[in-house]
């Protein structure tokens, strides 16, 4: 009979156990197979099932990158379904459709389709108080099981003992070692080297590269979304000193609103105008007729003067 260590308890081959990875898979890289297959193995699990998070919540965690690379939730789990040639490995699309992440409610669904399965969630050593909050607010530890990875055995156990949370549920996480060479493959590193045009096959499975390798730096532009933190100068409201026209605002939002205006001496009123002191004095002024067809030219005429 196998046993294997776990924290506080010997486990035996008696429950039939089913290893779960969510992830973003974007893309899905050799450490994620390798992870997942080490466990199976460890735990000699039955099944495997990897769950790509869907692609509104990868879009959101994405956004503060330029350029986001975010690949379709269809080729991710092409990706994905390539890189299960163990047979015990499988994709789970549930959360693909789904607006947030959703870790619990997913693992519940597992559970009630495969009702007669003992549930281990795949983590890293990282994601401890991500654990500990999900089990004091949600139960996550009564319900479901935890694999651990940890490069410190020692190191990770003496944390759990001292955790006012995961203390008590040291008989649910079982730690495994972590295979060497996966802390030196993400995710992250495949894009950053794809954007720079370097090449990143030795960090993907074989079947995944063969997809990944159509992808380039030009599907994806440099798009910024959000004009705040240190992009907050390309807001109209930011404050900067420009001529526009003749005279000189503070901010591109007060010399739009000014437009509104029929002569020289309303627009005036606007130059020293904070933006949101000019968006409630516009809000009283009635344009010409024709402003609203060329609105859209006017505020590319301000945009040059202010970057000028």
């Amino acid at each position: 009979m196998i046993m294997w260590k776990v924290t506080g308890m010997n486990m035996t081959k008696e429950n039939k156990r089913m290893v779960v990875m969510g992830g973003s898979f974007n893309p899905p890289t050799r450490a994620h197979y390798t992870l997942m297959r080490t466990a199976i193995d460890a735990l000699d699990a039955w099944k495997g099932i990897f769950v790509p998070v869907s692609d509104a919540y990868l879009k959101r965690k994405m956004r503060h990158c330029h350029p986001p690379v975010v690949l379709s939730p269809e080729m991710r789990v092409s990706m994905l379904q390539s890189m299960c040639t163990d047979s015990r490995m499988t994709v789970c699309e549930r959360e693909i459709g789904t607006v947030e992440a959703r870790t619990l409610p997913t693992l519940m669904e597992l559970q009630e389709e495969y009702h007669d399965a003992e549930i281990y969630f795949l983590l890293g050593s990282d994601k401890l108080d991500l654990l500990s909050h999900l089990t004091h607010k949600r139960g996550f530890l009564d319900l479901f099981k935890v694999a651990l990875y940890a490069r410190d055995k020692a190191g990770i156990t003496d944390t759990l003992k001292e955790d006012g949370v995961l203390s008590r549920y040291l008989h649910r996480i079982v730690l495994l070692p972590q295979p060497e060479g996966t802390d030196t493959i993400s995710s992250s590193r495949v894009r950053e080297r794809m954007l720079a045009g370097e090449p990143c096959g030795d960090m993907l499975c074989p079947s995944v590269w063969e997809l990944f390798k159509e992808v380039s730096p030009a599907d994806f532009p440099d798009t910024i979304d959000r004009f705040t933190g240190e992009n907050d100068f390309l807001s109209n409201r930011f404050a900067c000193r420009f001529v526009w026209q003749g005279l000189r605002y503070v901010n591109a939002e007060a010399a739009f609103q000014s437009s509104k205006c029929r002569n020289e001496w309303e627009r005036k009123v606007f130059c020293n105008c904070s933006a949101d002191k000019a968006i409630l004095k516009g809000r009283e002024v009635v344009p010409p007729a024709g402003w609203e067809n060329e609105r859209l030219n006017i505020m590319e005429s301000i945009l040059a003067a202010k970057f000028e």
